[in-house]
């Protein structure tokens, strides 16, 4: 055989090789996966805030498949429920959004971070790309510090929707390695904002630590929000007594009822208020047990 045709189908081999890996290859695999995106929703027509460029349509079909649809909606007053919602705690539906994350790698963050940046929320506007931008940048901040640090930069500038930078600030207070419960105990008494005051309270009650207990009374004798005073009283109560239910309102009972919080039980429970207040605790309740109904025809014998 001659030696120019050894060569010949040596390079021929070689880019099929090369071809085969290209075919294979991170990039094209993502491309391929992006476009798979695309095809879930094709006729999908991006907002005019997302940001151009290669992301711009996929993560429109995550908006519009990701979003609950119109019908939902009975009334404003809902819509704002939901947008207030998923803003800030994020949204319940992520199908498509976990999708993109597996064909995207890092560029998906600097891209959820201008969505951020340039799409306005509206008091009635829904789909929301800005809170689902804060979806993306928290389920990636598992693997990216710079999705960490979008996160980070978003709550400390505080810029734009109050809603947004609270869930940046949420998103990252559920993240266990962020802060620990002392760390997030301590921002009470210093945070101004009542409804950011009432999220890191949740994530310190969640987080259960008696180290907690030097805030959380500095935050107590300073909070003149009487709902969120009741809070901060029972989560001192659940470091003094774990295990048992307690009131949040610290024993008031307005309306003549008792209302008890069982945290490690996950029940709520209220009996009528029996004297002038309320007692601050309370046993928690067996858990209830259905009976099998009766074999009317087994009884008729």
């Amino acid at each position: 055989m001659k030696v120019s045709t050894l060569l010949v189908g040596g390079a021929i081999v070689a880019l099929g090789g090369y071809a085969l890996y290209d075919y294979y290859g991170p990039e094209s695999r993502r491309a391929r996966e992006l476009h798979i995106v695309e095809t879930l929703k094709p006729d999908v027509k991006p907002q005019a805030c997302l940001p151009p460029g290669p992301l711009q349509k996929p993560f429109a079909v995550v908006v519009a498949l990701d979003s609950l649809p119109p019908s939902t909606f009975d009334s404003d007053a809902k819509k704002r429920t939901v947008i207030k919602h998923d803003c800030i705690r994020g949204s319940s539906q992520h199908g498509t959004l976990d999708r993109l994350l597996e064909a995207t790698g890092d560029e998906i963050v600097p891209y959820a971070e201008k969505v951020v940046a340039s799409c306005p929320l509206g008091k009635n506007e829904y789909p929301l790309p800005q809170c689902i931008a804060l979806d993306v940048l928290s389920r990636r901040a598992t693997k990216s510090k710079d999705a960490v640090a979008a996160l980070e930069k978003i709550a400390k500038e505080r810029k734009g929707a109050k809603e947004v930078w609270e869930g940046a600030t949420f998103r990252l207070m559920s993240m266990p390695t962020w802060k620990t419960p002392p760390q997030l105990a301590e921002q009470l008494a210093s945070e101004p904002e009542w409804e950011l005051r009432e999220l890191l309270l949740e994530k310190v009650r969640e987080r259960r630590d008696v180290a907690t207990r030097p805030s959380l009374e500095a935050a107590y004798a300073k909070e003149d929000d009487e709902t969120t005073k009741g809070r901060i009283k029972a989560a001192l109560l659940e470091l003094d007594f774990p295990g048992k239910c307690v009131v949040e309102d610290e024993g008031r009972g307005q309306d003549g009822i008792c209302r008890y919080v069982c945290r490690e039980q996950n029940m709520r429970l209220r009996y009528p208020k029996e004297g002038k207040t309320c007692p601050m605790t309370h046993e928690p309740e067996a858990p209830r047990t259905t009976q099998p109904p009766a074999n009317s025809a087994a009884a008729a014998k």
